[in-house]
């Protein structure tokens, strides 16, 4: 019998979208590393880095349900070249930019935020169509084999940005995105997508933008499997981004470590994500979703965490955190998996861009909200209160049933129904209204 990797690597199309992915998540890792460099050696003003950051996060959030209805209403393949096209013109403008003028701060900040809010455009239509290239079968181990691979990129495309920086320049760094930008609408210029089907009970005249986002905000509420898996993902990314975006400070204040340290860190954080995102596949997760998300990466995520803040030990730590991105890879890739097998295939930009819309909100709230907890009380006692956060939350969101028990059989795949209630006719293994 022939292995699900060997078939999704003789998949043309999918090795299209795979490949270019893999350029375009390296290119991004690369140029991350270079646009920060620039911005603090030009300024020397973590302020104007946070600006870099923040300009991507603000773009990313206030177009992401304007993404995921575009995704909906146009054809998703030139959505993703557009998407591409538009990120690869932002940070070619950058290169020309410092090449013939030097620094200048608003062009960067300006290019950064082009970069988030088409890269909110790109994710929620490459989520949509992987399932119409692969088999329903393959489709967790296409999540998987993607997840896993640009989660070792980027640790890989950071380190390649730094040495890059110390070698021929950071500007080059962000030229080498620009062109992986290129790469990739090349490469997706090529992809045949079949067709998106034709809703059951669609209109004689296709609604407006806004009562096409208003539509899919009233489906997630109604499919409340997912509302719920949407509002557990708030309050669990908020501990694991407090637990993640500071792990530089808790390597070197609490473990005394130096810049190895917190590199090993990052490091085993990556493999065990990568680890635990093709696991989905092996083990038949998306049968049990809901306990595949909420179990992992919420109580014994939080667990996990809260061993990280008691037993400040280096061997204890690096352990600690391969566990905790082995949980997340699993739970997120059978989310993506489920949610690509069960939402109307016509829904699914609305649900991927409002579910990336709660992602990305949360990210200042635990990001400034850790750092404030930080300055006043120790890193120790910030990640301590994230792990009894996690931990609560973890508990309190398996009590839904509609979570709980939400599944898919992926050898009889079917959608939940588009328009009206997504109840009225689930697919095996789907609790009622999930």
């Amino acid at each position: 019998m022939e292995s699900p990797y060997r078939r999704l690597v003789r998949n043309r199309d999918y090795l299209r979208v795979f490949t270019a992915g893999l350029g375009s998540t390296a290119g991004q890792a690369i140029s991350g590393v270079c646009l920060v460099w620039i911005v603090y050696v030009d300024t020397r003003s973590a302020l104007d880095v946070a600006f870099l950051g923040t300009a991507f996060l603000l773009a990313a959030m206030l177009f992401s349900t304007l993404g995921g209805t575009l995704v909906d209403r146009y054809d998703r393949r030139r959505l993703m070249i557009v998407s591409d096209l538009a990120r690869g013109a932002a940070l070619l403008a950058v290169v020309l930019a410092l090449a013939s003028r030097g620094f200048d701060l608003p062009v960067i900040v300006a290019a950064y935020a082009v970069v988030g809010a088409f890269t909110v455009v790109f994710n929620p239509a490459e989520q949509a169509i992987v399932p119409a290239l692969v088999g329903a079968h393959d489709v967790a181990d296409a999540n998987g084999l993607v997840r896993s691979s640009r989660s070792t990129l980027q640790f890989v495309g950071a380190s390649v940005g730094g040495v890059l920086i110390v070698t021929i320049g950071s500007v080059w760094g962000v030229a080498i995105n620009a062109a992986t930008f290129a790469l990739s609408a090349a490469l997706l210029t090529g992809m045949r997508v079949p067709p998106m089907p034709v809703p059951e009970r669609a209109p004689a005249v296709r609604p407006g933008y806004v009562a096409d986002l208003r539509e899919g905000f009233a489906w997630l509420w109604r499919a409340r499997a997912f509302f719920q898996l949407t509002m557990s993902a708030m309050f669990f990314n908020f501990s694991a981004n407090v637990i993640e975006t500071f792990l530089v400070v808790y390597s070197t204040v609490l473990l005394h470590g130096s810049a190895l340290v917190f590199a090993a860190l990052l490091a085993a954080t990556v493999a065990g994500n990568a680890i635990g995102a093709l696991l989905v596949g092996r083990t038949g997760a998306v049968r049990y979703a809901g306990k595949a998300w909420v179990v992992p990466y919420g109580v014994v995520s939080g667990v996990f965490a809260l061993v990280l803040s008691l037993v400040p030990v280096v061997g204890v730590a690096i352990a600690v955190v391969f566990a905790l991105g082995i949980l997340g890879g699993f739970a997120g890739t059978a989310w993506l998996t489920a949610a690509q097998l069960l939402v109307p295939t016509e829904m699914q930009g609305r649900y991927f861009g409002i579910d990336q819309l709660g992602s990305v909100a949360i990210l200042p709230a635990a990001q400034i909200g850790g750092a404030l907890l930080i300055t006043a009380y120790g890193i120790q006692s910030t990640y301590l209160a994230a792990a009894i956060f996690w931990v609560v939350a973890g508990l309190a969101f398996l009590a839904p049933r509609a979570l709980w028990t939400m599944g898919v059989d992926p050898g009889r795949p079917s959608v939940l129904p588009s328009g009206g209630d997504p109840g009225a006719r689930d697919p095996p293994g789907t609790p009622p209204g999930g």
